[in-house]
């Protein structure tokens, strides 16, 4: 089975990649491995914080710290997209690499020149895996325009974003939906029993599949669909995406298109869930959705869930949030698109109701059991990843249940030292009067709290030696509560800090104190 041919200047005409097992992809796979095409190898030599900056930055003022040897090579030839002649290939490379690249169909000859020779796609790591995908540039370096079913690099700072905060648990079955690359999948398949990469496009399955050839995966299986429609019965513990989610006012590239809400590919999943989770089971899904008039964001794709949704435990956790406005020339600038574009998508996103654009996680569990369901929203701190989402989980499910207060009584809170208390003080009859107070903390997560004055004096009491219940009693006799207070009441507030990442209770240490 080949790829199709694709017009020049995005590989060429007449461009293959072998999808059939050969010894190629383990020779190659060893002398990419050997060259130390890594990540780290290619960053140091670029001078570079990550991949993702090959596709942002400009070409020109990338340089290679030395362009000698294989290392140098394998970037100009790969990463760069340039073409060189076959004595120029020959003399760096071991013939049996360069057959393997050919024999695979990555070295082609150049559409522009046919007696040199270029990438016939871009091949790159990332962290421990090998991606092939589309390159973004002729061999002349300019950026191509995308064919609609283009398979979009791995090394975005998007992905990069939605790799850095899955989770790499253990787990029987592991799927990734609009697949692409395969990149989460493939990542998932060494910690699966089994994955599985699901894309709509025959371009995306195909380089999919190459990829799990070209490291070696056997537990993997690539499919092409429409989302769930070909898995069957087939039930899985972890569900991962990244779908299209860019609001559209015209038909827009595979990877691009969303919808005229960018909501369209989301909800679809979203509503199919209930079917395809395992009781346990979860969801990570990078998207952007809205939050609209009387209806948040997380109360909207709540209701996505239908009959089912009390079973299931829900939280965004937003990377950021825009006007429609901003939305709207974001979408000009992306189609190319001036004044009257913008004003079309504003109307178009104000007549849906939206008052804000959120783009982040929407996490979905499915409980194993009876019992209360939470929903929940963050925002993401500068330093919130897959730890801290694992600890938030694990603090929504178990604070949940209603018994919850009463083990938490004998818990001894500890303040984080990484919140702060703001004051607003305000003009009253001729002096500043403190008349508001907000905790303020951006790890975990960022998140603002407000709260009454004499909180200021119980966080200080909140150093490990103190229970829950003798907290309470500090409250009392300082009568900065009622005396009739109790344990209930009072331990909501406690919880409410707890979940904020204000305080830590035994068992639920944020992330960075336990060394995750």
């Amino acid at each position: 089975m080949a790829i199709r041919q694709q017009e020049e200047p995005a590989g060429g005409s007449g461009l293959r990649l072998q999808l059939e097992p050969s010894p190629h992809f383990a020779l190659l796979r060893d002398f990419l491995r050997n060259s130390k095409f890594d990540e780290e190898s290619i960053c140091r030599r670029l001078g570079l914080a990550g991949l993702n900056e090959i596709l942002t930055g400009d070409r020109t003022r990338l340089t290679l710290s030395d362009e000698s040897g294989e290392l140098g090579f394998l970037i100009r030839l790969f990463l760069f997209g340039e073409a060189f002649g076959a004595e120029d290939l020959d003399s760096v490379f071991p013939a049996r690499a360069l057959e393997a690249m050919k024999g695979l169909g990555l070295l082609i000859e150049d559409p522009a020149d046919n007696a040199r020779r270029c990438a016939g796609m871009a091949l790159y790591p990332v962290g421990e895996v090998f991606i092939v995908s589309d390159r973004w540039t002729t061999t002349e370096g300019k950026t191509i325009d995308f064919a609609e079913d283009f398979v979009f690099p791995a090394i975005t700072e998007n992905t990069s974003h939605f790799i850095a905060a899955l989770p790499w648990d253990a787990s029987e079955s592991y799927l990734e939906l609009c697949s692409g690359t395969g990149i989460a999948a493939l990542k998932g398949a060494r910690h699966a029993k089994h994955a599985w990469a699901v894309d709509i496009t025959q371009r995306s399955t195909q380089m999919a599949e190459f990829n799990r050839l070209l490291n070696g995966l056997d537990n993997l299986t690539t499919l092409q669909g429409d989302l769930y429609e070909c898995l069957g019965d087939l039930k899985f513990d972890r569900i991962v995406a990244h779908p299209p989610y860019m609001p559209v006012l015209d038909r827009a590239e595979i990877f691009y298109d969303g919808g005229a809400d960018g909501e369209q590919v989301t909800r679809r999943i979203v509503m199919g869930l209930p079917r395809y989770l395992c009781p346990g089971g979860r969801l990570y899904c990078l998207a952007q959705g809205s939050d609209r008039a009387g209806a948040p964001f997380e109360q909207r794709v709540r209701a996505w869930l239908g009959e089912e949704q009390s079973e299931l435990d829900f939280l965004v956790i937003a990377r950021t949030t825009q006007r429609p406005t901003d939305a709207a020339i974001l979408y000009a600038v992306k189609s190319k698109g001036g004044d009257q574009v913008v004003r079309r998508m504003g109307e178009a996103l104000r007549n849906l109701g939206i008052r804000s654009m959120v783009y982040g996680w929407i996490i979905i569990q499915r409980r194993e059991g009876p019992g209360p369901v939470f929903t929940g929203r963050r925002s993401m701190g500068s330093n919130s990843g897959r730890n801290e989402i694992a600890w938030l989980l694990k603090w929504e499910t178990a604070s949940a249940k209603p018994e919850f207060i009463e083990e938490l009584a004998e818990a001894h809170p500890v303040a984080a030292p990484s919140l702060e208390l703001q004051t607003i003080h305000r003009m009253k009859e001729g002096d500043l009067t403190p008349e508001q107070f907000t905790l303020h903390t951006e790890y975990p997560f960022s998140v603002d709290c407000r709260v009454q004055p004499w909180v200021g004096f119980l966080l200080p009491q909140c150093f490990g030696k103190l229970t829950v219940r003798q907290l309470l009693e500090f409250c009392k006799q300082n009568n900065f509560v009622h005396p009739e207070t109790s344990l209930a009441k009072f331990g909501k507030l406690l919880m409410a800090l707890i979940g904020g990442g204000f305080v830590e209770v035994e068992g639920f240490e944020l992330a960075k104190k336990a060394g995750l």
